[in-house]
């Protein structure tokens, strides 16, 4: 069979990456320097375009999904599956690898599809006696799982005329004919699984640098105390909420909050319990916001909260139950009292003005200037349309 040889179109379409990788649109702290700069993604730059969508699934992971993917890469040799495979092929297939084959499947059902799902290998390889297509049906199937989308296929067929030999199936990395001696068969075998421990080497550094950048975010755009988004977190993740209104004409609400009589809780029961105070208030607000909200702490006794589709009305709830909660906690760092209110100012932002940062926070503040004003432990609200 020979060999097929990359074309032009081919090596265009592995250059270049987007700027922005799959799910980086709303990383928290993931600001326009960062998503436009040094992503690490010109490792995938480096690839060709098969090999480049064999990593980019790794591009869409959580923090916590990045670093356990991170801890179970850089094994020391790929994970093989047989399928169809006699007891006698895979002795053979095992003498060129010098290891057993740990997935020997002969009988292919529901269970064994699931057992490969499960533990997906780096290097599947299939034996097809003539045209079959219930084993194709079967294998397509299975590389629609989502853990097996980059699995790599290999065919071992009976001799150069079987048709997969004459026609490579698209999902087939290679075919090999079985009548090849061993030398030669066993000489295709080795650089097929070079090219998987070389896969395997690249999914470990992409992630490695992945891991590195969240680190750098996760310094970058998180305040140390309470381990709320800082300031640069809020205007990232205000800046991004704001152009989506403008684009999809949602309402978006900001609410800055701020501990009444700070200083006294400070001056009477010392800063490290004005410390505790900021971390059981940051607690509060993280238990009542949802997964979508954006809670910051700006420094000082100021906290803020970015409410993404929320209407008018439902801000005024959300508002007024996170200042009773606190209301009606106890903070351990204030035993003889316990009782902490705060202020609240409170903006629902519709999109017709397209407005910016700049237009809305200078309002929003002053709205919690009027509750300060009024009084103390309230909300004060408004719209800006």
């Amino acid at each position: 069979m020979p060999e097929q040889q990359s074309t032009p179109e081919e090596f265009r379409d592995a250059w270049p990456v987007p700027d922005a990788a799959p799910g980086d649109e709303h990383a928290p702290g993931q600001d326009q320097e960062v998503s436009k700069g040094d992503q690490g993604e010109f490792l995938l730059n480096l690839l060709s375009s098969k090999s480049r969508h064999t990593l980019l699934p790794f591009t869409d992971l959580p923090r916590d999904s990045l670093i356990q993917a991170f801890l179970g890469g850089g094994a020391n040799e790929p994970h093989i599956s047989t399928l169809f495979t006699t007891k006698e092929q895979n002795e053979r297939l095992a003498s060129f690898i010098e290891s057993p084959i740990p997935s020997h499947i002969e009988r292919v059902e529901l269970n064994t599809l699931q057992q490969i799902s499960s533990n997906p290998p780096h290097l599947l390889i299939v034996y097809m006696e003539d045209k079959n297509r219930d084993a194709e049906k079967t294998i397509e199937e299975l590389l629609k799982e989502p853990t097996l989308t980059s699995l790599s296929v290999i065919i071992l067929v009976r001799d150069q005329n079987s048709p997969y030999y004459q026609s490579e199936p698209k999902w087939a990395q290679a075919v090999l004919p079985m009548t090849m001696d061993d030398r030669a068969l066993g000489g295709h075998l080795k650089n097929l699984l070079d090219l998987a421990r070389a896969r395997m080497d690249l999914e470990t550094i992409y992630l490695a640098h992945r891991l590195s950048r969240e680190q750098l975010q996760t310094v970058q755009f998180t305040d140390p105390l309470t381990g709320l988004l800082n300031r640069r977190g809020f205007e990232d993740a205000s800046a991004r909420e704001l152009s989506r209104i403008a684009r999809t004409g949602e309402t978006v609400g900001l609410v800055i909050i701020d501990i009444d009589k700070f200083k006294n809780i400070n001056d009477t029961y010392g800063h490290p319990a004005g410390d505790d105070v900021l971390r059981e208030l940051a607690g509060i607000l993280r238990d009542e916001t949802r997964t979508l909200d954006h809670v910051f702490r700006f420094g000082g006794e100021e906290f803020g909260i970015i409410l993404p589709h929320t209407q008018h009305e439902e801000m005024l709830l959300m508002t007024e139950r996170i200042r009773r909660e606190v209301e009606k906690s106890h903070f351990r760092a204030m035993p003889k009292a316990g009782t902490v209110t705060i202020s609240m100012g409170a903006l629902s932002i519709l999109p017709s003005k397209r407005p910016t940062l700049d237009d809305v926070y200078p309002v929003a503040d002053a709205l919690l200037y009027r509750a300060k004003q009024e009084g103390r432990n309230r909300v004060v609200a408004d719209k800006f349309d």
